[in-house]
């Protein structure tokens, strides 16, 4: 994202640009929660909490994985609770306040829901989903290439121009932009 957020990127010039490369994150963020993520923390402080983390969470939660809630915020939308729609995410209606305690309560997490049984969604997904995932493996794999380009600004434009070529080239991200 530090390659997107930048003064450089704005103005109407971009927007083809940034449609794509929105496009190209989202499949990323789907293959990395539902493949490659053994649990998700969410960090609900805020008031609203953030609006990609609360995707992320709703999306774990959605094919099983161990979740964990971690706020020591005391603001709430509901006279002293928070949205259900958040809470219930947790599986246990709780959410850690301690941020030391994140790994053990992830760790109880995970051992909790992995020893619920199989988990039949991972191995056969939702055919749109399992587009998605492949096209996100697509984009990790470049970004794994990209990685090592120095990250300044003036480097900004060849990079990005790296990275779209790369997901032109693909028959799959390219179908996938068509709809």
């Amino acid at each position: 994202m530090a390659l997107v957020n930048t003064p450089i990127i704005s103005g109407e010039i971009f927007r083809d640009v940034m449609i794509f490369v929105q496009k190209a994150v989202f499949a990323l963020d789907i293959y990395q929660v539902v493949e490659r993520c053994d649990g998700t923390v969410f960090n609900m402080n805020g008031r609203p909490a953030d609006d990609g983390s609360i995707s992320e969470t709703g999306i774990s939660f959605a094919v099983g994985k161990p979740i964990v809630i971690y706020k020591n915020d005391p603001r709430t939308e509901f006279n002293g609770l928070d949205n259900p729609l958040l809470t219930g995410l947790s599986y246990n209606w709780k959410y850690v306040t301690d941020i030391s305690k994140i790994p053990t309560n992830l760790a109880e997490m995970i051992e909790k829901v992995n020893g619920a049984g199989e988990n039949l969604y991972l191995k056969n997904p939702p055919p749109i989903v399992k587009k998605t995932m492949e096209i996100g493996k697509e984009v990790w794999e470049i970004l794994q290439f990209i990685r090592f380009f120095e990250q300044k600004e003036k480097d900004l434009v060849a990079t990005l121009k790296v990275f779209i070529e790369k997901l032109k080239a693909s028959t799959i991200f390219m179908k996938y932009l068509e709809g």
